[in-house]
């Protein structure tokens, strides 16, 4: 939240990408049976997260 106008997207672009890879990353370790089933309610923050960077980052300029 600290950057300037110009910096902010972009920042939170990158916190996007983080958040998609992360989510990516528990679902394959999953999949692949190293981690037990996560729980769901930690499923839907982790959603709730890249949902809100994503209204941030895609948001039609004003």
């Amino acid at each position: 939240m600290g950057s300037l106008q110009g910096h902010k997207r972009q920042r939170y672009s990158t916190a996007l990408g983080s958040a998609r890879e992360e989510l990516a990353c528990v679902q394959v370790a999953q999949a692949m049976r190293l981690i037990e089933k996560v729980n769901p309610s930690t499923l839907d923050r982790m959603n709730h997260v890249i949902a809100t960077l994503s209204r941030l980052v895609y948001r039609r300029a004003s």
